[in-house]
């Protein structure tokens, strides 16, 4: 799968993820919904996440990443990691 040449078929089961350096996801997005929006790129994901240029800049400063992903590949390895040991201490208390 390359970044912004999605299949339709991939392009409709795609998920864009924001992830911290660790690995943890910060946040989700679908990258089609009909009459909404189509984000076929990390920077696309990226302004979709953060609307202003700094909101990006500050994601870029974190070393928050954009990662395309299909629906499975969500389920069978990213489904947990919305909190990881580094950050689990945080959830708790948030």
């Amino acid at each position: 799968m390359i970044e912004g040449q999605f299949t339709k078929q991939e392009l409709d089961d795609l998920i864009w993820l924001e992830q911290r350096p660790c690995g943890c996801v910060v946040s989700a997005v679908v990258a089609v919904v009909e009459g909404e929006w189509k984000l076929t790129t990390a920077e696309e994901a990226s302004q979709h996440f953060h609307h202003t240029e700094g909101e990006r800049r500050r994601a870029a400063q974190a070393g928050l990443t954009s990662v395309p992903v299909v629906g499975l590949q969500y389920r069978e390895q990213f489904r947990d990691r919305w909190y990881c040991n580094l950050h689990a201490q945080d959830a708790a208390t948030s």
